[in-house]
């Protein structure tokens, strides 16, 4: 059986709350970090709006990832599976595949609100990388409610080459088509 390596990356979809609205988003999984003893584990995935891969802790019982860091890592770095130091421990990085994994299975997670912002925040005010070490504390969302809609990565990847190619007048519209 032959491999192909120009399939699509792997994907799950993250449920965000964002002043853009509620909405489930198609986000690339990059890779796995671990420590050397095997009891950490977290998983590297793209925010496919900021093109920030985040660092997330996975909680299973609550269907959440929880933001723990950013890195500058890609994911050449994740499938060469070399190592890397944060807050001076040393992580080895493993590919996407893994990290797939370690989800089980499960292709839709909750992001959760307190943890992002206290990642942005920490990224914002040091300017370097690192584990957050507190958490802003917001209400856990562990329940999402049908119907919710549904932003595809295809889609996005083609909004953004259509916003690339739209002139002056079309980019100064706002997403609900009244202009700035």
């Amino acid at each position: 059986m032959t491999q192909n390596f120009t399939s699509a990356p792997p994907t799950i979809f993250l449920y965000t709350e964002e002043k853009r609205g509620n909405q489930w988003v198609e986000s690339i999984v990059v890779g796995q970090l671990g420590d050397f003893s095997g009891s950490e584990k977290y998983i590297v995935v793209q925010d496919p709006h900021t093109r920030i891969n985040f660092v997330y802790r996975i909680d299973a019982m609550s269907g959440n990832l929880d933001a723990v860091s950013m890195t500058h890592l890609t994911e050449a770095d994740f499938a060469a599976r070399k190592t890397t130091t944060i807050n001076g421990a040393t992580f080895k990085l493993g590919p996407a595949e893994d990290a797939i994994r370690l989800l089980r299975g499960r292709t839709q997670w909750i992001q959760d609100k307190g943890a992002i912002l206290s990642v942005l925040l920490q990224g914002a005010a040091t300017k370097k990388v690192g584990f957050v070490t507190t958490r802003i504390q917001r209400d856990r969302v562990t329940q999402v409610n049908p119907g919710i809609p549904v932003e595809y990565l295809r889609e996005r990847m083609a909004a953004d080459a259509d916003g690339a190619d739209a002139d002056g007048a079309d980019a100064a519209e706002s997403p609900d088509g009244t202009g700035s």
